[in-house]
This record gives C-alpha cells, sequence and structure tokens, in this order.
C-alpha cells in the first residue's frame, strides 16, 4: 500500500477554521515556524483547493512567503496540511501574516484527521 499523496491527505482531512484575516493593500507576507519544540515537522500549503508549497520544512526561522492581493479572490482558503508529525505529534506551526502595517498571528496544528485553515476576506476599500 502506497502512501497517501499530498493532495489525497489535503482532500481526505477535516479542515479546521483558525482565523479570518481581512486583506487590504498589494500583498500579504506569511511567515511559518515551528511552534513549540523544533521536531522535523513538515507541511504543505494549499490555497483555494491549490497546491502552493510542498515539502516545507518548520524550524526557529521563518520560512516566507509573498502573495499578490491583486491575483486573489474576494475569499481565500488558506489550508496547512501536515506531510508528518514530527517526533512530538501534532504537527504545529506558529503563523504571522503581514498586511500592510497590520500583523495577524494564529498557531495552527495539522494530524493525520485534520488541517488547520485560515481565511482571508478581501476589504473594499
Amino acid at each position: 500500500v502506497k502512501a497517501p499523496t499530498i493532495e489525497e491527505k489535503f482532500v481526505a482531512r477535516k479542515k479546521i477554521l483558525v482565523k479570518e484575516i481581512p486583506l487590504t493593500g498589494d500583498s500579504i507576507e506569511l511567515r511559518f515556524y515551528d511552534n513549540a519544540e523544533i521536531d522535523g515537522d513538515s507541511i504543505s500549503l494549499f490555497l483555494n483547493d491549490k497546491l502552493l508549497f510542498q515539502h516545507i520544512r518548520l524550524t526557529g526561522n521563518a520560512y516566507s512567503i509573498k502573495l499578490p492581493i491583486s491575483e486573489m479572490n474576494e475569499t481565500n482558503e488558506l489550508i496547512m496540511v501536515a506531510e508528518n508529525l514530527g517526533s512530538i505529534p501534532p504537527n504545529t506551526s506558529y503563523m504571522l501574516a503581514i498586511v500592510g502595517d497590520k500583523r495577524y498571528d494564529a498557531y495552527l496544528s495539522s494530524t493525520e484527521g485534520s488541517s488547520a485553515m485560515i481565511r482571508f476576506i478581501k476589504k473594499i476599500p
């Protein structure tokens, strides 16, 4: 039996909404860190059901991505899917989102049965 692909894990797992973040301006910067103890956690990120990045190894240093808000929908769902559970389950990450001059943080947790979801909502100026 082969292990499920990250896309299969994404589809099969329950998505749990952690936070809603308003979008304004040109871009959003997301920084991901391993939360608590650095134990080998690895994640994939999906935006609006499409695989954005995979094999992100979480450490004490930020894994940063910048997304142009102009290319996003009115409502967007970012899903963090655990590729593994590290040596201390569950897979946990700390996410910092920077939108303009505002900062939002979220603690994301993913297991074999669930994935963490952040919803980004465009604010009309």
